[in-house]
């Protein structure tokens, strides 16, 4: 990945978690300041179209790494509604651990962005590639 494209991310990255602070500061603005609702609903939408548009350039620059960084945020998604009714014990992400794996049965190493484990022993892990897979504990090392 380009350090170019590292930065465009980087700079997503921050909108994104001022825009889940504006968010979490409207919904604490009392519904009778409609002024202040307002204003903050905009900033949000200037924030999304600040991405939008960082989006597009990182697609301009390299193609292949904007539509991999979509793949991934999708299976994030896939990810995220799965695991609503799960209850893990472990979890292993990249960030966190920088190594995150399972091992198949057969000796096969699936490298993965994060990996979690259920308290029935099933793993349901989100791959590098951008794909999000359950697996049954009995096919897991």
């Amino acid at each position: 990945m380009s350090t170019k494209v590292k930065g465009l991310l980087q700079k997503i990255n921050f909108i994104q978690t001022d825009m889940e602070l504006h968010k979490q500061i409207l919904f604490s603005i009392p519904s009778d300041n409609k002024a202040e609702m307002e204003k903050v609903v905009n900033t949000i939408a200037g924030q999304k179209k600040q991405i939008s548009d960082l989006r597009g350039q990182i697609k301009e620059i390299d193609e292949d790494e904007y539509n991999k960084i979509i793949a991934i945020e999708q299976a994030a998604d896939q990810f995220r509604e799965i695991s609503r009714d799960k209850k893990f014990v472990q979890v292993n992400t990249l960030n966190e651990d920088h190594n995150c794996f399972i091992t198949l049965n057969d000796g096969t190493r699936l490298d993965c962005l994060v990996a979690a484990k259920e308290e029935n022993g099933n793993w349901t892990v989100l791959t590098i590639e951008g794909e999000t897979k359950e697996y049954p504990g009995s096919l897991i090392k």
